[in-house]
């Protein structure tokens, strides 16, 4: 039995994390296009890019498409961490967002009394599996790197880091 290299394992973990977030924002697409087309949009022009990752991934991947990689699915966190907290400042114009209605089930988990008036989304088992999957491809993706293009990366995640958290405490202290 031939034995895959450590590289060529790592890009087959990338690509198969990149499908399966991939997957995932396909899967939630139609629901969010009848909430309004500029969120389906969005999920669809998620899911082809990261279908592109996927094969450019398994293609020998160059250094730019792996920061392309980390860094737009740094940003997709981003998004889904505001939506979860404080709301997305872009909402349709008929100010239509998810039915908040105590013990409503979307994705699988109940609303909460609490966030009636707000655009905060609720978590779901769903949008925690594309977390994990996207963790998991910023993780692999960041190993891949060359070493010094690796240790910027992550000293550049870890100062965002911790400014997000100085944010949120002013924020929450406010």
């Amino acid at each position: 039995m031939r034995l895959l290299s450590a590289g060529v394992g790592a890009r087959w973990l990338a690509a198969g994390a990149a499908l399966g977030a991939a997957a995932i924002h396909a899967y939630v697409a139609p629901e969010h296009l009848r909430e309004w087309w500029l969120y389906g949009g969005f999920f669809i022009g998620v899911t082809a890019v990261q279908l592109a990752l996927a094969w450019l991934v398994l293609r020998r991947p160059t250094v730019t498409v792996l920061l392309g990689g980390i860094w737009g699915t740094v940003a997709l966190i981003g998004i889904y961490v505001a939506s979860r907290t404080t709301g997305l400042p872009l909402a349709p114009a008929h100010n239509h967002g998810h039915v908040l209605v105590a013990g409503d089930f979307t994705n699988g988990v109940p609303h909460l009394p609490g966030a009636t008036g707000t655009n905060v989304e609720a978590v779901g088992a769903v949008d925690l599996s594309a977390l994990a999957v996207e963790l998991l491809l910023i993780t692999v993706l960041v190993a891949l790197l060359p070493t010094a293009a690796r240790r910027h990366t992550t000293n550049l995640m870890m100062a965002l880091a911790v400014a997000a958290w100085g944010i949120g405490a002013g924020l929450a202290l406010a």
